[in-house]
């Protein structure tokens, strides 16, 4: 089968950024709290929230992304699409669905929101998305496929025009009316001046459709490779804008306190936009990968990893969270004092919990039996 490097590039990267992000949230798990119940900044909280904002902004974005590229590009007919796409994703999301409850049955533990495991929880867990946190993703990418035989008549038949207004149209209303809404309550006391926008819990559809239409339009575009290596900079800038909300908590009486608070409240809200940073981080991913190095040692783990991030996606919390609550609290990541460690052990971790995954699932491929089942 023949590879897309800069296809191969960003999964391999979005899979990358998931276990990252998840590793971040068990370090958050630990993190001490004052007696309003609210975590206390500290270096240890400021380099955790930098690693997570770098990684959670865009991962399941990127994901989107290059779904639309490769979905909505071509001609669909609605019943095979739905038998191969729902193959390939469906059967394998069960069977690791079954396993993650298998597990938290053997080891006493309750479901996500802690709910003890039987038959009857078990089936609920599984039709409303209550076996384990990351899994939430899965129901959106069916709900997504259920319309993609129809979005992608769209986008075909639309002009070039058409889709950037639309991509306009979507960016205003998730990021510019929610910061208009703010400015408003703030100076003029009035709430809802644009008329709200609703949270992405009830929202995401609209979300998840932009990003899809936007991996269609940005999928064409290469830049050049200077200006994609200084995307991928900018994009770990904006990720570091989590240094404001220390800062203001640092200086809260003084005139940095304004300015700070001024930046983060509207200008980081647009610029720092999960959105807005995801289409950095694709254009500087897909010129990178768009270099010809087919005989490179770095294509060749890229080529590599590529058909196995699904499953470590859908796998790696299985070990993750039980290793990262004992280390978490035999080490105290979590605490004050711990701030230059995780600086270093965010990424060893990451690498460490990504790599054994991709190992199960390179074995589960190498099986015929289980292939089938866990990874079609």
């Amino acid at each position: 089968m023949n590879r897309v490097l800069w296809i191969d590039l960003i999964r391999v990267t979005g899979a990358f950024l998931v276990v990252m992000s998840h590793t971040c949230r068990r370090i958050a798990d630990g993190f001490p709290l004052n007696e309003k119940g609210e975590e206390i900044v500290s270096l240890t909280w400021l380099v955790t929230e930098c690693f997570h904002a770098l990684s959670s902004s865009v991962a399941v974005p990127l994901f989107l992304m290059v779904s639309g590229s490769l979905l909505l590009d071509r001609t669909v007919e609605v019943v095979p699409f739905y038998r191969k796409r729902f193959g390939k994703v469906l059967l394998p999301f069960l069977a690791w669905s079954c396993v993650f409850i298998l597990c938290l049955w053997f080891a006493g533990r309750g479901l996500k929101d802690g709910t003890p495991v039987t038959w009857f929880s078990a089936i609920g867990a599984l039709l409303s998305g209550n076996v384990c946190g990351h899994f939430w993703f899965m129901y959106m990418l069916i709900a997504l496929y259920l319309i993609v035989p129809f979005l992608s008549v769209f986008v075909r038949n639309a002009s070039k025009n058409m889709l950037i207004g639309f991509l306009t149209l979507w960016f205003v209303t998730i990021v510019i009316f929610p910061v208009l809404n703010i400015f408003a309550k703030d100076t003029l006391g009035i709430e809802g001046i644009v008329g709200s926008s609703p949270p992405l819990e009830r929202g995401w559809i609209l979300y998840s459709i932009g990003f899809f239409v936007a991996g269609y339009v940005l999928k064409d575009i290469v830049i050049p490779k200077r200006w994609a290596v200084i995307a991928i900079l900018a994009w770990f800038c904006l990720a570091l804008t989590q240094v404001n909300t220390y800062l203001r908590g640092t200086y809260p009486d003084s005139s940095m306190s304004f300015y700070l608070t001024l930046l983060g409240k509207y200008v980081l809200l647009i610029v720092g936009h999960p959105i807005t940073m995801s289409f950095i981080a694709f254009l500087g991913l897909r010129s990178l990968g768009n270099i010809p190095s087919s005989t490179s040692r770095f294509t060749q783990v890229i080529v590599n990893f590529a058909p196995m991030t699904f499953g470590i996606f859908l796998c790696h919390n299985l070990f993750l969270i039980p290793a990262m609550e004992i280390l978490v609290k035999k080490f105290s990541l979590g605490s004050g004092e711990s701030g230059l460690i995780v600086l270093f052990v965010i990424p060893a971790l990451t690498v460490f919990f990504y790599c054994f995954s991709a190992g199960l699932v390179y074995v589960i491929r190498r099986s015929r039996y289980l292939q089938a089942l866990f990874a079609p």
